[in-house]
């Protein structure tokens, strides 16, 4: 064989290997990398595989930040109350568009929100699903902590109870969870927990996880069921998308206020702690999970990070990433008549059909 062929067949299998096996680097080249790898300024267009509904209202949309970080606890209860004000308005018009209504409750001395759907499904017509609701533990309170359980209800036709929990800068860790887990409690008298799932997004997400960690360590019954929607489940550490989603992603930035909401939740205790950080709890015994991001989500790697922590438990797990979708926007039939949130509906009708009695 000539030279010449044999250095080109070398040339060619050093490049197919190459593009096999990923890079193995050196500490010292792999050291920037650990320090930062610098990114070129670019401009990303609307993702080509969401509907043109979705894609109407992500090329609408702008990045903004939420402001400076309340340093008195006067200037957190001003933010918190103008959120939960802007929210309750989306809240009527969602109840005026989906034709649901509510009842206030106080169950176990929480209040709550019973949401009952136009029509029941005869699936559903025998239970009753527990709502967490988003906010980053301080915001959506009061009726505003409905969004997310009427678009649920309204969906699966199922009715939901949402709790309005106790929240900072008044009331820190672990009075969400006390207050979740006294509603269920107290719902499981009338309802078996087998029929039931709870659910939440984001901080919501968070919550529900850490409720049933806390629920499973005190050798309660637990829902046959639990959805995490993009869920916070890392407080101590930022995982990866929180720094390559940031400018991508309307939520904005783990910087600022959303630390700040984290501190405040937390109270000075170990953010490592499975109750404040559940993606490293003992997870042995869990209910079927369904977890649900987006390929824009700030916490698609919160939400990657506890697919894979529940599934090293043997945990049946399903994990759905929806292209193009940023923070939450598996709800986006809120705001647009987007296929994506019937899609997401239907996979959670379907996975809960499944593991409930």
């Amino acid at each position: 064989m000539k030279r010449r062929s044999i250095l080109k067949i070398a040339l060619t299998s050093a490049l197919i290997a190459a593009l096999s096996v990923p890079v193995i680097a050196t500490a010292e080249t792999a050291k920037p990398v650990i320090q930062g790898l610098p990114m070129a300024e670019r401009t990303v267009p609307v993702p080509v595989g969401v509907s043109p509904e979705l894609a109407e209202l992500i090329g609408s949309r702008q990045v903004e930040t939420l402001g400076e970080v309340p340093a008195t606890t006067d200037e957190w209860l001003a933010l918190q109350s103008a959120f939960d004000a802007a929210s309750i308005e989306g809240v009527e018009r969602l109840l005026e568009m989906t034709g649901a209504t509510f009842t206030t409750e106080d169950i176990a001395g929480v209040t709550t929100y019973r949401v009952t759907p136009s029509e029941i499904a005869p699936r559903w017509a025998d239970t009753v699903f527990v709502h967490v609701h988003g906010g980053a533990f301080v915001f959506n309170g009061g009726k505003a902590a409905m969004t997310e359980a009427i678009w649920l209800a309204n969906g699966l036709g199922v009715e939901v109870i949402s709790v309005d929990y106790r929240r900072p800068p008044l009331h820190a860790f672990p009075a969400a969870t006390d207050d979740v887990i006294a509603v269920w409690n107290e719902v499981i008298e009338q309802y078996d927990p087998n029929q039931i799932a709870m659910f939440g997004t984001s901080a919501g997400g968070n919550l529900t996880l850490s409720t049933v960690l806390q629920l499973r360590d005190m050798g309660a019954p637990l829902p046959g069921a639990i959805m995490a929607g993009t869920p916070a489940v890392d407080l101590a550490h930022a995982s990866d998308s929180w720094k390559t989603m940031e400018g991508l992603d309307p939520l904005g930035s783990r910087d600022g206020v959303i630390e700040g909401t984290f501190e405040v939740y937390s109270d000075g205790l170990d953010l490592e702690d499975p109750r404040l950080s559940p993606v490293y709890g003992d997870l042995d015994g869990f209910p079927a999970t369904v977890l649900l991001t987006g390929t824009r989500d700030l916490l698609l790697s919160d939400t990657v990070r506890m697919h894979r922590a529940l599934r090293t438990a043997d945990v049946e797990a399903d994990l759905h990433v929806y292209d193009g979708q940023s923070h939450g926007d598996y709800m986006s039939g809120l705001f647009v008549d987007a296929p994506e949130t019937q899609d997401a509906l239907r996979e959670l009708n379907t996975f809960f059909d499944l593991h409930l009695e």
